[in-house]
């Protein structure tokens, strides 16, 4: 018997966290996938870990304990109706589970921990119960972001549409290894999936006034780079046609003459309507000291109403 490959969804009870969910049960293909949703309950106000601890609140713990129950009422109906929206969505019923586990060192920590077993990727909001601006990440989401290095991570901002992915695509092992494996989860409906490879001019950073190299040396260089990363484009186009997708749906866009790559991507997402940006963790000059490259972490701080899958 085949196992399904099983997603992590953390749960926060919030409504960016459910809106995450509709997210990712309508982009995902729903016959081939389990699901984990996985909250971490914290059992006191977040207000007692700012003080230190259990220390000091014997005389709130009536109190406390009632505050618990009701949270513990309120994240359980929240459970079921998140179940709710993946069964709706196609989601055989036994292949939807749900966990409320209690903290043990830490929120995003406890998260981190479950993630490291057998899951194929992890899916949480942007942001979560607080009421931080739009554009500025939750610090849950956030911590995931900066170490969850082991397994994919879909951070889903605002409310993104699901029929079109963007691929922001490069020469890295990463970028197209990672995307062959994500994109057996994909819905096979999905009406486009774009391969976008930025290629920046030799000049770059330098004002565009100073002329260090010729024009013929950058035209070159741009052509030469063009061509070399078509054969990838080519791989990964067959693969998805061998996985089920009409090949009707790919396209492939090479954009040449970009000063910042991050820009060009969100600016393409944006001029294209693309709800979804893949992108990898680390790009070609992929450094291991650094837990993200910076491309990724730009485009994950600037497409905050999008969702950001990190492989």
């Amino acid at each position: 018997m085949t196992t399904l490959p099983v997603i992590l969804v953390a749960v926060d009870g919030s409504d960016p966290c459910m809106d995450a969910i509709t997210y990712i049960s309508r982009i995902l293909s729903p016959n081939q996938i389990a699901i984990e949703l996985f909250h971490v309950r914290a059992g006191v106000p977040e207000a007692v870990f700012d003080q230190g601890g259990d220390d000091g609140t014997t005389a709130y713990e009536a109190e406390i304990s009632q505050w618990n129950d009701l949270k513990g009422t309120e994240i359980q109906a929240f459970m079921d109706k998140a179940r709710k929206v993946f069964t709706t969505a196609g989601f055989p019923p036994d292949a939807v589970n749900t966990t409320i586990r209690s903290r043990k060192t830490g929120i995003a920590r406890d998260i981190i921990n479950e993630s490291k077993q057998a899951y194929s990727l992890v899916v949480i909001g942007r942001k979560g119960l607080g009421t931080l601006p739009d554009f500025m990440m939750g610090s849950i989401a956030a911590k995931l972001a900066e170490s969850m290095s082991h397994v994919p991570l879909v951070v889903v901002g605002g409310q993104p549409e699901t029929t079109k992915v963007l691929v922001a695509f490069d020469r890295s092992r990463s970028i197209r290894k990672g995307f062959e494996s994500v994109s057996r989860l994909f819905s096979r409906s999905l009406e486009e999936i774009l391969l976008c490879h930025i290629i920046r001019p030799l000049s770059v950073p330098h004002p565009v006034t100073c002329t260090y190299f010729s024009t013929k040396t950058e035209a070159h260089w741009l052509d030469e780079h063009s061509r070399l990363i078509i054969p990838a484009m080519v791989d990964v186009k067959k693969h998805l046609s061998s996985i089920g997708f009409d090949p009707d749906t790919f396209r492939t866009a090479i954009l040449k003459k970009k000063i910042s790559r991050a820009d060009a991507i969100v600016r393409e997402a944006d001029a294209h309507e693309f709800g979804t940006l893949v992108v990898g963790r680390h790009g070609a000059s992929s450094v291991k000291e650094f837990t993200m490259g910076r491309v990724t972490r730009k485009v994950l701080s600037m497409a905050y109403n999008k969702a950001i899958w990190i492989i």
